[in-house]
């Protein structure tokens, strides 16, 4: 396992202060002024979700082999539960259909069934589009394909891998990317396709930071990671829109767990 780059555990800092910060201001804030009272009882009514996201995230990065304490886990809460918040105030929109269908005894294999599928596929679609983006930048801008170098720092036990991908690329970047920052610019603007365009370009920008670990190995094809991973944004922007988080988490750790799988 490589060593953590100093500046990749700093900004991951900042960002863990900044949500927890963001939910402290909606939760006092609530308090006081009008417009931020209804946005926070809807903030509220989202902790079990929330907390169920978190303690998924959590199991594991145990299983995953990683250390039992990480404070990211603060983050992903309170993503998840301004991001739930968020979701649920959309018109005609339900981001767990999974899970509410189970909760609620409803079509309940039916909707398992089309979990696993359409993961599965989508996971397929998004490798093959990613791959197809990175292949024509590559063949523009004369950069080399390093996500070999990249997976060298995942596990070579290939089911802690998918454990790793399932925390660390499923849940976080989805709770970031989809949950949270396609929910908002989708209740900013009201329009979904914008919305998907938006967060999946924001995608494919943070693995040019030091908020991804592998920032580094991804500066080395910079402009053919960007558009391979906004590509591939944007098949989860529209997972995430007609099936809903979970799906998009599935198919997110899969298109990510199969290269792993050729790779390691």
């Amino acid at each position: 396992m490589q060593q953590t780059p100093p500046e990749v555990i700093a900004a991951n800092i900042v960002f863990i202060v900044f949500w927890i910060v963001l939910v402290a201001l909606i939760w006092f804030g609530g308090q006081r002024w009008e417009r931020t009272r209804a946005f926070r009882a809807r903030m509220i009514a989202q902790w079990k979700p929330a907390l169920t996201i978190t303690l998924v995230f959590f199991v594991s990065n145990v299983i995953s082999g990683r250390s039992i304490f990480n404070l990211y886990a603060l983050a992903i809460f309170c993503q998840a539960w301004i991001g739930l918040a968020l979701a649920r105030g959309i018109a005609n929109y339900e981001p767990l259909k999974t899970t509410q269908s189970i909760l609620r005894r409803e079509r309940i294999a039916r909707n398992i069934i089309l979990f696993i599928v359409v993961g599965v596929i989508a996971g397929i679609v998004g490798l093959v589009i990613g791959s197809f983006g990175l292949g024509i930048a590559q063949s523009i801008f004369h950069e080399m394909n390093r996500t070999r170098e990249a997976m060298q720092s995942f596990s070579i036990d290939k089911m802690k891998a998918f454990f790793q991908f399932l925390w660390g690329a499923g849940i976080a970047e989805e709770t970031t990317y989809r949950l949270v920052v396609l929910s908002f610019v989708w209740v900013l603007t009201g329009r979904r396709w914008f919305a998907i365009i938006v967060a999946a370009i924001l995608f494919g920008a943070y693995h040019l930071t030091p908020l991804s670990g592998n920032y580094l190995t991804f500066l080395k094809f910079p402009v053919s990671q960007f558009l391979g991973s906004t590509l591939i944004g944007i098949v989860w922007g529209w997972v995430y829109v007609k099936r809903g988080y979970e799906t998009t988490v599935l198919a997110h750790t899969l298109s990510n767990w199969i290269p792993a799988l050729l790779f390691l």
